[in-house]
């Protein structure tokens, strides 16, 4: 199923402690770690992806940055109203800035074929209000796969697109069609996307369509605008545009978060811990670790039914 979720939001306050914003989220139980601070703020509050950034100069506030990690925690163990925070800032414009907005359409149903996008923009077959394009590789030493990611527009300024093959960034080598288009929104285009009217598909077909539209030459004509949409660039903008409410991944995704990390992270240790070892004394080791599992493995253990240890 293809759907569409918020992958990056931050927000400044002038009214907000970061109690408040804790209490907003509905994480307030959760066990916070004080860090040192950035983006000109002293000290830093984070847990699950989340930073709380305080102590600024008088004038910045509060500063609430959720990564795309943080989006998932919010959904998973706080309250996941995105909506509700929104309505923070629409009812206290003067004071609150929605400073950064992330929205990801994820195709698992084969509406792009990221070779193809990379041959058309290569080929510059594609009008665009975007000053620059670029391409970007990343490799992985561990599973020898490649993924590849265009870029239209300036991570510095006020709309960014990015598409790319993220089953290859996930490391996923069975076959599976994951590829994300990803809008990065800044400040006045942010706000303005949620005020924008129709349902969180149709705007983000709405800016699509207005900032990039691949194309494809029907011979005998020199104006490339007039030139008709490429099959696949309609197929992605009907397969966006009906979703009409924000979709939660849920714990699928955060299953890959985990297995990434294990896998990536971790896999070194854990395969040269396990050929020391051996199975069975690694398994006791963990039953013996002595440690609570962390909330969010406890919610993927009931969400996919495994009899594990939980101590």
């Amino acid at each position: 199923m293809n759907l569409i979720l918020y992958d990056w939001v931050s927000i400044t306050s002038k009214i907000h402690s970061t109690q408040n914003f804790m209490e907003l989220l509905g994480l307030q139980d959760m066990t916070w770690e004080l860090l040192k601070g950035g983006n000109g703020y002293r000290d830093r509050l984070y847990w699950g992806g989340i930073s709380i950034l305080y102590n600024g100069r008088e004038d910045m506030g509060v500063f609430l940055d959720m990564s795309g990690q943080g989006c998932r925690s919010f959904e998973s163990f706080g309250t996941g109203d995105f909506e509700v925070l929104f309505d923070e800032i629409r009812e206290n414009p003067d004071v609150m800035n929605l400073t950064r907005l992330d929205i990801a359409f994820d195709d698992h149903e084969g509406l792009l074929d990221v070779d193809l996008l990379r041959d058309d923009t290569e080929d510059k077959n594609f009008v665009s209000k975007f000053r620059q394009c670029a391409f970007t590789w990343s490799y992985d030493n561990q599973t020898d796969i490649r993924g590849l990611t265009i870029e239209h527009g300036s991570m510095s300024s006020e709309i960014f697109l990015r598409i790319y093959d993220k089953a290859a960034e996930r490391g996923f080598s069975d076959g599976r069609h994951w590829v994300r288009v990803e809008l990065q929104l800044r400040r006045d285009r942010a706000f303005a996307f949620l005020e924008a009217p129709g349902t969180i598909g149709q705007r983000f077909c709405g800016v699509l369509r207005n900032y990039l539209r691949y194309i494809q030459d029907p011979g005998g004509d020199s104006d490339r605008r007039r030139w008709p949409t490429t099959a696949y660039w309609d197929r992605l903008l009907d397969g966006a545009a009906p979703i009409r409410l924000y979709e939660k991944p849920g714990a699928e995704y955060n299953l890959m978060n985990l297995e990434d990390f294990v896998y990536k992270q971790a896999g070194g240790a854990v395969a040269t811990l396990l050929q020391i070892v051996g199975d069975e004394k690694f398994r006791k080791g963990l039953q013996q670790r002595g440690t609570q599992l962390n909330p969010k493995y406890k919610v993927l253990l009931d969400q996919y039914g495994r009899n594990q240890d939980e101590h």
